[in-house]
């Protein structure tokens, strides 16, 4: 076998178990459509920051000269996972005026960026072009299955006056370094709550799974 063969087939391998590993094996949580938890956080506590191995040396390499810095949150293992910021919220509503429009596409405007995909994934390529060929590919994936279940939702629902209310974070995990693919830390938290309103009846949605970046919280698998 050639080299450009290898080399591809290592790619496809590669792209294949990091969707496996980011879509997870949960089950699709169940929806009643119906509102009935708590709204929003526990209110900030003191940060403790844990025995967690210091990733300063991944971070430092990770952001390199004249890039943008890693964000605090990104950096330690802290008691709680930062609350959702201003921009995840803007994020949401943009997100709930697609939906009013029938639209899966508006998923894009919550979905991790390939950015910040790219600074905390590493495929373990021989190349700088193949990871960055490997990262594409994996956030053209992962984009794609939540676009096609976005699209199945507004199939069964109607959004036609929605509007978002409130996001609760649900089971959380501090992801160090090296532990999925990955260079640098975040947080993950799976089944997520999204409470909004339909002509006055408060409604919910799960969203599978966020990944934040700093303060900001994104959709990593619908």
């Amino acid at each position: 076998m050639s080299r450009g063969k290898i080399s591809s087939a290592l790619l496809a391998g590669g792209v294949a178990i990091l969707t496996l590993l980011a879509s997870g094996c949960l089950p699709k949580p169940a929806d009643d459509g119906q509102g009935a938890g708590l709204i929003g956080q526990t209110p900030d506590q003191i940060r403790r920051a844990t025995d967690s191995p210091d990733p300063a040396a991944v971070v430092a390499e990770a952001s390199g000269p004249g890039k943008n810095p890693i964000p605090w949150e990104n950096r330690k293992e802290t008691s709680e996972p930062p609350l959702p910021d201003e921009d995840t919220e803007d994020r949401v509503r943009d997100l709930f005026k697609g939906l009013t429009q029938s639209r899966p596409d508006a998923i894009e405007r919550w979905f991790v960026p390939l950015v910040v995909l790219t600074k905390i994934k590493d495929m373990h390529m021989s190349s700088p072009a193949e990871q960055d060929r490997a990262v594409r590919s994996l956030h053209a994936d992962l984009l794609s299955r939540s676009r096609d279940r976005l699209a199945r939702m507004l199939g069964r629902r109607a959004f036609g006056t929605a509007t978002f209310e409130s996001l609760e974070l649900g089971a959380c995990r501090f992801v160090g370094p090296g532990t999925d693919f990955n260079r640098l830390a975040y947080w993950t938290c799976e089944k997520n709550t999204v409470y909004y309103h339909v002509d006055g009846d408060r409604k919910t949605l799960t969203v599978r799974r966020l990944i934040n970046w700093g303060r900001s919280w994104y959709v990593m698998e619908w």
